[in-house]
């Protein structure tokens, strides 16, 4: 940006400050010359006023008033040419000038007014030259990062290149991503006011007492699939606006891809999920070329999180999962979302809390019923640990209930005490699997429901899709094979945790 205090440096013009040394840091984007005593009513802020004064009054209180006029409209110096009406800056106006921190310089009689005109213009012209070509430097990094990374990595692209803070929302006003830094709640909540105020508008600002907020829709057509919110201490130039402009058509180009290529996408993602899994459970790691895909669903550390749905049957899995792979792409999220007979699992940012994993259940819930469970964060590498912790906590989950075992600190998710868990489950429920393994019977799976319904003989039978009378005989024989008083409270609970760290 172009200051008073450039312009005081450019030793050919040979100026010289004479007041309002406080204000050399103002920005000036333009110089104009003119002798009206009410210039003040013609000029919007910005400019460099050169004078030679020849219209002022001889009242020193007229002369600080007429300073003063030029400071309350936002002029960033006062130009006095010497020479003319004065042989020198009046003393008042030195003295006014340094009251209000309006720089006042002294323009000799050999300097032409046009000379100091044409530097200002030229160093504004060169900057921008200069910002354009940044611009045209920043657009392919953009493009190249929407293509990479996603809506996430050109966030942090735009801001980079702006200099200011920017924030995607979705179309139900939550945050997708952020850059540099969070959006304080305070500059968050007025990007939703402004939203709210118009959502079908291009674009609004707002000035606030410590910074300038921009926000933009993106959409086509009469369809609006977010907004783009800028933070910063000053409004964006034209450059600027430029750059959002074109950060605007690339989310808009991505969010509108055909549907076949969206369904492509997923599919592309499903399969490396179900790689991933499958290299965990057999005790191996996730290649370079599977970790660079499940980046894509990282946060900005590299970190991931799953989470596991377990509905009735593959059936309702299945309807599940469309509805989650929707969801999350309505969410701006990267889809990777696998369905695994009647369990669902799909992978988080590392940065996602809790609430985004227990709003998607709500979703799902509200038309089959259905448990969730989340895992640790992990780096995406290892998102097979990830998807066993939120398996098991998902197993540990009531209908419509979402468990988070870490968070909770629950001891299933200790590894000392599930394989204990594990040693005792072999032994005191060996009868038990192997009647189920000889006669093809499902007593473990009725026990399991009549301990996670804490022994409440409606729920568990329904819950088995069987009556109360056949569960009931089930869990007597359960009780004679194992020699146990399924009525004792103690006992159903070391038989549930049994239950729960043998299926981790």
């Amino acid at each position: 940006m172009t200051t008073v205090r450039w312009l005081m440096a450019q030793r050919r013009l040979e100026l010289a400050l004479r007041g309002g040394a406080a204000g050399l840091g103002r920005q000036l984007d333009c110089a104009v010359s003119s002798e009206l005593v009410t210039a003040g009513e013609w000029l919007s802020g910005g400019e460099v006023l050169l004078t030679t004064g020849m219209r002022l009054a001889d009242d020193p209180d007229q002369r600080r008033d007429y300073l003063r006029r030029l400071d309350d409209v936002g002029v960033a110096a006062v130009g006095f040419g010497v020479g003319f009406g004065f042989d020198a800056v009046p003393s008042e106006m030195s003295e006014a000038a340094d009251h209000l921190g309006l720089p006042l310089f002294e323009v000799p009689l050999p300097v032409p007014f046009s000379a100091i005109t044409r530097t200002v213009l030229d160093q504004i012209a060169a900057q921008r030259s200069a910002r354009l070509v940044s611009a045209t430097k920043a657009q392919p990094r953009m493009t190249r990062a929407a293509a990479s990374g996603g809506s996430a990595a050109l966030v942090r692209e735009l801001a980079d290149a702006v200099g200011h803070d920017v924030v995607l929302l979705d179309t139900g006003l939550a945050v997708v991503a952020t850059a540099p830094r969070t959006i304080a709640t305070a500059d968050l909540n007025r990007i939703r006011d402004l939203v709210m105020r118009d959502p079908a508008s291009a674009g609004a600002v707002r000035v606030t007492g410590t910074a300038t907020i921009t926000v933009a829709r993106i959409g086509s057509g009469g369809r609006t699939y977010g907004h783009l919110g800028v933070v910063g201490p000053t409004a964006l130039d034209d450059v600027e606006r430029m750059l959002l402009g074109h950060a605007i058509s690339l989310l808009a180009i991505e969010h509108a891809a055909p549907r076949q290529v969206s369904r492509d996408v997923a599919d592309v993602h499903d399969d490396v999920l179900a790689l991933a899994m499958d290299s965990a459970a057999g005790g191996g790691t996730v290649g370079p070329g599977l970790h660079r895909i499940l980046g894509r669903a990282a946060d900005p550390s590299g970190r991931v999180r799953a989470v596991a749905f377990a509905f009735a049957d593959a059936d309702a899995a299945t309807h599940g999962r469309r509805r989650l792979v929707d969801e999350l792409e309505h969410r701006w999220r990267p889809v990777f979302v696998h369905r695994d007979g009647p369990d669902v699992i799909a992978v988080l940012r590392g940065d996602d809390r809790t609430d985004l994993a227990a709003g998607l259940l709500t979703m799902l819930n509200a038309t089959a019923p259905v448990s969730g469970g989340i895992g640790s964060v992990t780096l995406a590498r290892d998102v097979g640990e990830s998807v066993r912790q939120a398996r098991l906590a998902c197993r540990s989950a009531a209908v419509g209930q979402m468990v988070d075992l870490h968070g909770s600190r629950s001891l299933l998710a200790i590894d000392p005490v599930r394989r204990a868990l594990n040693d005792a489950f072999d032994q005191r429920l060996r009868p038990v699997l192997e009647h189920d393994a000889d006669r093809g019977t499902a007593l473990r799976e009725s026990l399991l429901a009549y301990l996670e319904a804490n022994g409440n003989w409606g729920v568990a039978a329904a819950a088995q899709g069987v009556h109360r009378h056949t569960l009931r005989h089930r869990i007597e024989r359960i009780e004679d094979m194992l020699a146990v008083d399924l009525s004792d409270a103690r006992t159903r609970a070391e038989l549930l945790l049994m239950l729960l760290g043998a299926s981790a």
